[in-house]
């Protein structure tokens, strides 16, 4: 996730990384219409011992077998093990921010990341988090469409100028995860609350 090697003969090396992010097909063909899309034909859950099938608000580490929580070590419980959200992170700054607290704040944070403007946004097709270093003050969420400053708008996870052009940004590296996945990665996280 970092890039960095950890055992063998490259440990202390890193080597270049990028995001993965969670999209859907329309997403990703908007974002180069020369992608091409893997499809499986395994079934996704037949068993019924799928993640979502073990784990409950009442029992949440029903969803851990225990095995892996014995793999967990020292765990950080600022915040439930299961919360889902996104984790950004650069050489200085390694912050969380929860899906419950994105909902509560309208669907969307404007924040700083070591002094560049960053709005983290959840997105209305997929529902999960995204960030970009973008600076606005003023943001709409209307259906498949998320309005900013000067006629700007994030479509597909895009930005767009108000002539429909595309808007190449930069964004953080970021990562989509549950809670204990991301402090474990990167111990004494800030939480954005």
């Amino acid at each position: 996730m970092t890039g960095e090697g950890l055992y063998g003969e490259h440990a202390g090396d890193r080597m270049a990384v990028s995001n993965l992010l969670q999209m859907n097909v329309e997403q990703a063909l908007a974002m180069d219409s020369a992608v091409e899309i893997a499809v499986s034909d395994r079934p996704y859950n037949t068993g019924g011992s799928s993640l979502a099938s073990r784990w409950s608000p009442d029992n949440p580490d029903a969803a851990l077998m225990p095995g892996f929580v014995e793999t967990l070590g020292e765990e950080d419980t600022r915040l439930d093990r299961m919360e889902m959200g996104l984790g950004v992170w650069n050489e200085n700054t390694r912050r969380y921010y929860s899906v419950k607290v994105l909902r509560e704040n309208g669907n969307y944070i404007i924040d700083e990341l070591d002094g560049q403007k960053m709005l983290v946004f959840l997105d209305p097709l997929t529902s999960t988090p995204a960030a970009v270093f973008w600076d606005t003050r003023n943001v709409t969420i209307e259906g498949r469409n998320i309005s900013l400053d000067n006629g700007h708008s994030i479509q597909y996870g895009q930005i767009y100028d108000s002539r429909g052009k595309l808007v190449a940004v930069k964004q953080p590296q970021q990562m989509f995860t549950r809670w204990y996945g991301f402090s474990l990665s990167f111990p004494n996280s800030e939480i954005f609350e």
